[in-house]
């Protein structure tokens, strides 16, 4: 492939999803900022409209690429229902998982914005599904937090499968019935991390703090009682693990079984931090941008949502040529490939692509079982040293 290559696939994919709403000027505007944002791994209009003067695939000049970009800040008709939402609805399902984790967490653009995502878990990383902004540092205009977060999973809702097992997991900030409520009115399964002094009861009817189930250190306790006495108390399954390495204990609610495989789930939770450092510094460096209008935040954050989602696609296009590779059997440290996420793999095969040809790839996310790839291509090496 070569540039001007690069941008007709992703142009093609973006129009294969794009809403009628949108025209074609703002899809041309669209697909521009999503392939130079890739290239210049930057997602300021500035740094992304000098990208696409040194691919040259319009023949515009610099100056007249960023005006479109900004055009594109200004642009209505650039919404998530309309240019996001279909394609990650359609790949979720070429996928065929068999059931999903999505992960709620918050996250600041430096003191000036503040960003609540829902992604889904994906082989040690997540995908965004959606999200929603406000300003930081000040009381809430409109809508109060938990309608805003009501509002950002009814649009979830309308993205994920509807057939398949969903458990969405979160931190302390949402250790309220006022969130689980909600993802069980949904029908989904929930995993959250709780304060210390949340209040549970068991089956004996002894009401005690989460904390105190367990001592010290290499303890853990499960049980399946109530929980949120001042909330009102709803049935749930409370989990706490201390483990040796840790400072305090872990305490988790859920409306699944007690069992420690709980644990597992919520620590599927973590690969989300990887994503926000993606958009903050390692991938697309929104917290360098000067962008403060909110609308225009908006519509820059859509294309990195586009962006994050065509790198992990490349990704795990790239991750599946490296396995169908039969191992030596000599290996048994980690392989160069094992250091990079897939995020990092797609990035850095479209930096190659930009260059020169590369064989066809396809759209797909597959593997949804499968592990984190650093475990997974691990995996492969170590099963053909110890069986070679």
């Amino acid at each position: 492939m070569s540039a001007p290559e690069v941008y007709q696939r992703i142009s093609r994919l973006l129009k294969r999803h794009i809403e009628p709403q949108v025209d074609e000027s703002s899809l041309t505007r669209l697909s521009l900022y999503v392939t130079g944002l890739i290239r210049a791994r930057n997602g300021s209009p500035a740094q992304v409209a000098k990208a696409l003067d040194h691919m040259q695939l319009t023949g515009a000049r610099a100056d007249s690429l960023e005006r479109q970009i900004r055009r594109m800040e200004n642009d209505p008709e650039i919404k998530a229902e309309y240019c996001f939402a279909s394609l990650a609805r359609e790949r979720l399902l070429l996928g065929k998982p068999e059931a999903l984790v999505l992960i709620v967490d918050p996250t600041l653009q430096e003191d000036r914005v503040v960003m609540v995502s829902v992604n889904v878990w994906y082989r040690g990383r997540s995908l965004p599904i959606a999200w929603t902004i406000w300003p930081a540092n000040c009381p809430l205009e409109g809508d109060r937090f938990w309608e805003r977060i009501g509002e950002l999973l009814q649009r979830v809702a309308a993205i994920v499968p509807k057939a398949i097992p969903i458990t969405c997991v979160a931190d302390r900030a949402f250790g309220s019935p006022a969130f689980t409520d909600q993802i069980e009115a949904l029908g989904w399964n929930w995993v959250v991390r709780v304060q210390d002094q949340t209040l549970c009861q068991d089956s004996q009817g002894r009401v005690r703090r989460v904390r105190d189930l367990v001592r010290f250190a290499g303890q853990r306790k499960k049980l399946r009682g109530i929980a949120f006495k001042k909330a009102g108390w709803r049935a749930a399954s409370v989990i706490v693990f201390w483990g040796h390495r840790h400072d305090r204990p872990l305490c988790l609610v859920s409306n699944l079984p007690p069992a420690w495989y709980v644990v597992q789930i919520y620590r599927q939770r973590f690969p989300i931090e990887g994503t926000f450092r993606d958009y903050k510094s390692y991938g697309w460096r929104w917290e360098q941008g000067q962008v403060k209008n909110l609308l225009h935040m908006e519509r820059l954050l859509i294309g990195m949502a586009l962006a994050t989602w065509i790198a992990l696609m490349i990704g795990s296009w790239q991750a599946r040529q490296i396995l169908a590779k039969p191992a030596t059997g000599k290996r048994h440290t980690r392989p160069w490939e094992g250091k990079l996420s897939l995020f990092h793999l797609g990035l850095d095969l479209c930096d190659l692509g930009f260059l020169e040809t590369l064989p066809p790839f396809s759209w797909l996310l597959t593997d949804w079982l499968a592990p984190a790839w650093s475990i997974q291509i691990c995996a492969h090496h170590a099963h053909a040293f110890v069986f070679t």
